[in-house]
């Protein structure tokens, strides 16, 4: 089935979102990365067309959605997406987040334990707390100039997250970044403005060690070898060893962002377990 896009209101204001209806069961909800979009998901959503119902969202402040009027954490985060939820009337779900996206389907897992049927978790974010305290370089203002440094910074970003470099062994596997990528997501992190990278301070102030350990929900930890995060999810397979685990060769940060018909057999075979 074409993927369709809507809007569902939410107290604060308009979540924007993509929806795939096609396939039984429950429906797989995607969250995306800072500051990506729910487009992010198409390739995945197309390979897996006629499985079942999917609903992408864009987070409030990124993509189509509302503009926050204070910088959110992931708690808040978390409540808006499930109001929208409960607006688009959807009940028991499973969760796939992407990087940030991360935070929240973890968040919805472990305050919701009664709705969230499983989570996948595509690059996990789990930085201790002595770590969050000293990653600021990521978070910085990109404000409008005339002379369009704004742009110049969104792209050296975007290339730099993107890991197209080829690996240093001449044999291992290696799969480049599609331009179509780099481009969606240049205009994704221009589209989300001056404060771009509230996403990344979220992250850094959400304890998802502590989050995680109280999720109850099956989680599928989902990572390319290349992601720029790879050490954080090895660490969180060490923490969750009931988890379980995807690690693709030659991919990075955006494995679910483009590979959709390598990654979707994984999804299939995790969700049709996660539902018995």
């Amino acid at each position: 089935m074409p993927i369709r896009k809507g809007y569902v209101d939410t107290r604060d204001g308009q979540i924007h979102y993509r929806y795939s209806e096609g396939g039984q069961g429950l429906p797989i909800l995607f969250f995306h990365m800072t500051a990506s979009s729910s487009s992010s998901f198409e390739s995945l959503i197309t390979a897996l067309d006629g499985f079942c119902p999917m609903y992408a969202f864009d987070l409030p402040h990124y993509g189509q959605s509302f503009m926050p009027t204070a910088e959110p954490s992931y708690d808040y985060m978390a409540e808006v997406m499930m109001e929208a939820i409960d607006t688009l009337g959807i009940g028991r779900f499973h969760c796939f987040g992407h990087h940030g996206g991360t935070n929240v389907s973890s968040q919805l897992a472990a305050t919701h334990p009664d709705r969230v049927a499983s989570i996948m978790l595509a690059g996990v974010t789990y930085p201790t707390m002595e770590e969050s305290a000293r990653n600021s370089k990521y978070i910085y203002d990109n404000p409008p100039d005339i002379r369009g440094s704004q742009a110049i910074t969104a792209w050296t970003r975007v290339v730099k997250d993107c890991d197209s470099s080829p690996p240093i062994e001449p044999d291992a596997p290696f799969h480049p970044v599609p331009a179509e990528i780099y481009h969606s997501e240049l205009i994704d992190t221009l589209t989300a403005g001056t404060q771009w990278h509230w996403g990344y301070r979220a992250v850094f102030k959400h304890n998802m060690p502590e989050i995680l350990g109280r999720v109850t929900c099956p989680i599928l930890l989902v990572c390319g070898k290349r992601d720029i995060v790879f050490f954080w999810h090895e660490r969180a397979k060490k923490a969750l060893p009931h988890a379980k685990v995807v690690e693709r060769d030659g991919y990075g940060s955006y494995y679910c962002t483009f590979a959709g018909d390598d990654l979707a057999p994984y999804v299939r075979d995790f969700v049709g377990g996660a539902s018995l």
